[in-house]
């Protein structure tokens, strides 16, 4: 029994070696399984093995006696019904994937229909997917912004896609100005027509494109390596609703004036309101008042203000007594009724 006869009918479910213990039984009519073992030098066990499984598939018969014999079946009648039998699996197999392709189309042309949902897994996927679903972006890009991040704090997309006129609006978490230079970067952001507000207690990390797709962390503990896709769902009708929520919660952050700009004083333009007189603030004044009110502590504003802690201390002081604030909580509230911020 040779090992390099050919292998030709592994098509119909024989193996390799089957297939040349069956070319030996065609070969030798009769021959018993002491012959077989010898001629494979393999042990019995597997050759009694295959012969059981070419038995079962008709391809050879056992001879009955005192020392049992093996002998091939027509080859021609056994190889061209087991051919048959292939051809009906491929059959089905084919009718299988033409409905498997129907329903494939169907939700890949309509996502509305079912909605999707994909585990991404990875640093690299993660911002590849980030980076697809901004530029896939018309019309608008809503976003949760809050530690830890996969990369970095910036995103460097945003920009380009603000002037090619895709609105972006953003709830940053105050942990999110935690960086050195990311109030820098949200004024540049804002210069370049981002809305943004600041929220307290942001419960999760979000980016909505077009109210028809978001990508949602797993969780939260860094690193950040897991995260879902959402397509055409209802969660996403119910993240859109949760966004908009949220975003009439949040503080509004402004864009730094041009220089030499006036920033308006919406106490003048309101008149006085019981009894508080106008308040003259700067636009660092006003940018302080903005992140107090959206819950940053003293440290990370005065961080990102350029100040030192005790600075700020000494800053804060008028402009307490200005609104007639006795805690850093009271001076956020009462400079969003005045409008200050």
């Amino acid at each position: 029994m040779r090992d390099d006869a050919p292998a030709v009918m592994e098509v119909v479910g024989i193996t390799a070696f089957e297939e040349r213990v069956y070319r030996a039984v065609l070969a030798s009519p009769g021959i018993t399984l002491q012959e077989l073992v010898r001629r494979s030098q393999e042990s019995s066990g597997r050759v009694q093995a295959s012969l059981t499984r070419l038995r079962a598939k008709g391809l050879v018969t056992r001879l009955s006696g005192r020392s049992p014999r093996w002998t091939a079946t027509n080859p021609g009648t056994a190889l061209r019904s087991l051919a048959r039998g292939v051809l009906g699996d491929l059959n089905r197999l084919a009718d299988t994937a033409d409905a498997m392709e129907a329903a494939f189309r169907a939700i890949g042309q309509d996502p509305e229909d079912g909605g999707q949902f994909e585990v991404l897994a990875g640093h690299d996927e993660l911002a590849r997917w980030y980076v697809r679903l901004q530029q896939e972006a018309e019309e608008e890009v809503l976003i949760f912004d809050r530690p830890p991040y996969v990369l970095d704090y910036r995103n460097p997309l945003q920009g380009d896609r603000l002037r090619e006129g895709v609105r972006y609006r953003t709830v940053y978490a105050p942990e999110a100005f935690q960086h050195p230079g990311a109030l820098d970067e949200l004024e540049r952001m804002l210069s370049s027509g981002e809305e943004a507000r600041v929220l307290a207690g942001l419960p999760f990390k979000m980016v909505l494109i077009d109210r028809r797709q978001a990508i949602m962390p797993l969780h939260l503990d860094p690193p950040l390596n897991r995260s879902v896709l959402i397509r055409g769902s209802t969660m996403v009708v119910a993240l859109a609703e949760l966004f908009e929520r949220l975003w009439a919660e949040a503080v509004p952050m402004y864009p730094q004036p041009a220089s030499g700009d006036v920033a308006p004083d919406p106490v003048d333009q309101a008149g006085e309101d019981e009894g508080a007189g106008p308040v003259e603030l700067g636009q660092e004044d006003r940018r302080l008042l903005a992140l107090l009110s959206a819950g940053l502590k003293d440290d990370a504003i005065a961080r990102q203000l350029g100040l030192s802690p005790r600075s700020l201390r000494r800053r804060l002081r008028p402009l307490m007594d200005e609104l007639k604030a006795d805690t850093r909580f009271q001076a956020g509230v009462e400079a969003c009724r005045r409008g200050l911020v």
